[in-house]
């Protein structure tokens, strides 16, 4: 007698004589390096070989199997008989030297549970001859990857990233930004309308709070952020348990109903921007024909390759980086806000070299693309949290869609 205990391949050690039982699972078509795992649902093998070791033929070898985690796949003509999630078969004789193999297909489950937990499918094997009392007891096995095991890797991958991106955002979306001067530097009368003017004193305000945007420093916003934050990153940090993919859809839904305040503020900010992009717009083309027409027509150019195409946004400090050069800054523009305290210096160094009406659409131009500047500050800011908060909800969506396939 000899037994045998079974993962992929394995074979039962025996005696010189009597039967000797080899049981192989063959890996599934798209295993990749590493350990193999079968997906919920799919039809996987085991092949039990069974051998005569011994110098008499053994006779009706009786095989029987009972799964958990598979199904048998037993079809009418198969060698196995099946009686529920047991299934047999009958070796008639097997002679001294000989072999014979009996392939098992089955279809592995696909309940939340095991699937989850990553148990798989599992078979336990007894094979016995009646004549001669010996019997062999085996194991094959089919695990599963784990969905739970994957969905919390993803859920770990989100929380360093995109999750930490967003908690950045929304910290920076309460801050002021110290380097910046706290003030503009050029006066702006808006004469398009009340919408631009809506947006200029937007923009003032934003000077002035070094990039804060108040809106975000309310109480019922802070509120609001932070709990949406506390919230998410408990999620993202709990511990890994068989359920963990459930109930994804509906929890993002009710959260993404609290982003939406963020989103529309991001809008809000963006109309302000393209009611005032016009007025902007408008100045810097006033001003580069101006200089076109008094320095030549590279200056207009050089504007135009800045931002004025008509189908493109302007970029406030590319704009206001061409216009002083026109007025013969040698230095370089400087970065960030000081390129408008680098514009107005550059405006009174020029003195008389500049005519009165040139200075004055200058200066306009430059007031226009700073207030723009302080626009596009609050819009990235804005942008940063709401954005952070879709995408790390979206994230979280795309992770439970790829790796949460075992049912749940």
């Amino acid at each position: 007698m000899a037994a045998a205990g079974v993962v992929s391949p394995s074979s039962a050690l025996a005696r010189d004589w009597g039967l000797t039982l080899f049981v192989v699972t063959e890996p599934p078509m798209s295993s990749k390096p590493g350990p193999v795992s079968y997906s919920p649902g799919s039809r996987a093998v085991a092949r039990l070989i069974f051998e005569n070791r011994g110098e008499a033929p053994l006779e009706g070898i009786r095989v029987e199997v009972d799964l958990a985690g598979a199904r048998p796949a037993v079809t009418g003509t198969s060698t196995w008989t099946r009686d529920g999630n047991t299934v047999r078969a009958t070796i008639d004789t097997l002679a001294p030297g000989g072999s014979i193999e009996l392939p098992l297909v089955v279809e592995l489950a696909d309940g939340t549970e095991r699937g989850a937990r990553g148990t798989g499918g599992e078979a336990r094997i007894r094979a016995s001859v009646p004549a001669s009392g010996e019997t062999l007891v085996a194991e094959a096995e089919w695990p599963i990857a784990s969905c739970a095991d994957a969905f919390h890797a993803a859920l770990r991958q989100i929380r360093y990233g995109t999750f930490a991106a967003l908690r950045a955002a929304v910290d920076a979306s309460r801050e002021p930004d110290k380097s910046l001067p706290g003030r503009t530097v050029f006066t702006f009368k808006p004469d398009g309308g009340r919408q631009e003017a809506s947006a200029v004193r937007f923009s003032e305000r934003i000077a002035q709070a070094r990039g804060l945007d108040s809106y975000y420093t309310t109480e019922d916003i802070r509120w609001i952020s932070g709990r949406l934050i506390d919230d998410i990153g408990v999620y993202l940090g709990q511990d890994r348990y068989p359920g963990l993919c459930t109930g994804v859809a509906e929890w993002t839904a009710i959260l993404q109903d609290h982003v939406g305040r963020f989103t529309k503020r991001a809008g809000e900010i963006a109309a302000y921007r393209a009611s005032l992009e016009q007025a902007a717009r408008a100045a810097v083309a006033t001003a580069s024909a101006r200089s076109g027409a008094e320095a030549g027509a590279e200056v207009g150019a050089e504007v135009g390759e800045d931002g004025l195409d008509a189908d493109d946004a302007i970029e406030p400090w590319d704009a206001a980086a061409s216009l002083l050069s026109s007025i013969g800054d040698t230095d370089g523009p400087p970065a960030g806000a000081a390129l408008f305290v680098a514009a107005r210096d550059g405006l009174e160094a020029a003195g008389a070299a500049l005519p009165p009406a040139r200075r004055a659409d200058l200066a306009r131009a430059f007031a226009a693309l700073e207030r723009l500047w302080y626009l596009d500050l609050a819009a990235d800011r804005a942008t940063a949290v709401a954005g952070g908060f879709t995408g790390t909800l979206d994230a979280i969506r795309k992770a439970h869609d790829t790796t949460c396939t075992c049912g749940s």
